[in-house]
């Protein structure tokens, strides 16, 4: 989704326009552009929300998955809400989880829509973790990857070196990360 760069609205100079019903037809004509490029805009600067509690097409449920192995993570409660709004898109996730079912390597959670392209992790979040043995640190942050759909968990502290943080057997993770999406993805 992303906000129209151009209006094409219909032109027809063969239009007699003494002709009644060719001119009424064009005001019909201009009338149906003219409300598509208004729902397209309006859709695209009001954003859309995607939640566990809303009709299937507009669900986004939060996954976890290893890096080396998905797995198949046994969940608690799996809250998830998304905001996309042109390219800006928020999420909000509080996903517990009691098994991860073979899952290895680092720690991640599966985003509904695509991370722009970018050099470094400039979209670093907020989390809030809750029975995590840390990889390292004394903190944890969520950063976009970009290029995926990829939210990856990262240990932080003072003094240390920030460093992914490995899968869990169990705990809670809860966050709001922002990031900027791609064009034109549904």
């Amino acid at each position: 989704m992303t906000l129209p760069s151009s209006i094409i609205l219909p032109l027809r100079p063969e239009t007699v326009f003494n002709d009644f019903e060719a001119v009424n037809n064009y005001l019909r004509e201009l009338t149906v552009a003219l409300q598509e490029m208004y729902e397209s805009v309006a859709s695209n600067v009001n954003g859309q929300f995607q939640a566990d509690v809303f009709v299937q097409r507009e669900q986004w449920q939060p996954t976890l998955a290893g890096t080396t192995t998905a797995g198949s993570f046994t969940y608690g409660n799996r809250v998830g809400w998304s905001l996309r709004q042109g390219i800006m898109t928020d999420v909000w996730f509080d996903v517990s989880w009691t098994a991860t079912g073979g899952a290895a390597g680092n720690l991640y959670l599966e985003l509904p829509y695509l991370v722009a392209q970018s050099d470094g992790k400039p979209f670093v979040g907020v989390c809030q973790s809750s029975a995590f043995a840390y990889s390292g640190g004394t903190g944890i942050v969520v950063n976009g990857i970009p290029n995926t759909y990829r939210a990856e968990f990262w240990n932080v502290g003072s003094g240390f070196t920030t460093a992914n943080q490995s899968v869990v057997g169990s705990g809670q993770v809860i966050g709001h990360l922002r990031y900027i999406g791609v064009e034109n993805e549904p």
